[in-house]
């Protein structure tokens, strides 16, 4: 099936020809199950790399009150995976570089854990790198946990390539490292 990077609700099966995915706009009322995905992600990748207590911590009725600001306010565009039977399984954020607006940034990408392997992480990653090129945001650029090395892999598969930036951020406590996708060659 070809891919329409400007149409949001493609549907697509898998290798089974069971499973229809499809990736659409988040909408405010998606808030509290994407809230889901994230703090089943986090709870399974993020062990060893962030502290148990932060793990431990996470609280779904925040972080949905977050995400639902993050939709409502349209800064950045959140495109969500969304199995036929309408469960979340997946999303990811972009928009422009928060440092240098010429720039993309991807902001987060998660999947819910019972979802990874199926390649709902590339698929949420292309359409948000189709949408930054086609807005001409480019060089695009990505922050990771550095101990995240299937995170790590993923982007390195896209083309992205530590830029040499590092940060800490309190409430992580877990070094991160800047990931950049350097702007098509035009020779």
């Amino acid at each position: 099936m070809k891919r329409d990077s400007q149409q949001l609700d493609d549907a697509e099966q898998a290798e089974d020809g069971q499973d229809v995915v499809r990736l659409r706009s988040a909408l405010a009322q998606d808030a509290a199950g994407l809230a889901t995905v994230f703090v089943s992600a986090w709870r399974h990748a993020y062990h060893g790399v962030v502290s148990e207590d932060r793990l431990d911590g996470l609280d779904e009725h925040e972080i949905a009150s977050w995400l639902e600001t993050l939709i409502g306010e349209g800064s950045s565009t959140m495109t969500v995976a969304e199995s036929a039977n309408h469960e979340l399984l997946g999303f990811c954020r972009h928009g422009r570089e928060p440092e240098d607006a010429r720039m993309g940034h991807v902001f987060s990408l998660y999947v819910r854990p019972s979802s990874s392997g199926r390649g709902l992480g590339r698929r949420l990653l292309a359409h948000a790198l189709e949408d930054l090129a086609l807005r001409q945001l480019d060089p695009v650029t990505i922050w990771v946990f550095e101990k995240n090395a299937p995170a790590r892999r993923l982007y390195a598969g896209f083309g992205f390539v530590p830029d040499g930036a590092r940060r800490v951020e309190t409430e992580y406590g877990a070094e991160e490292i800047r990931l950049r996708l350097p702007p098509p060659s035009t020779s």
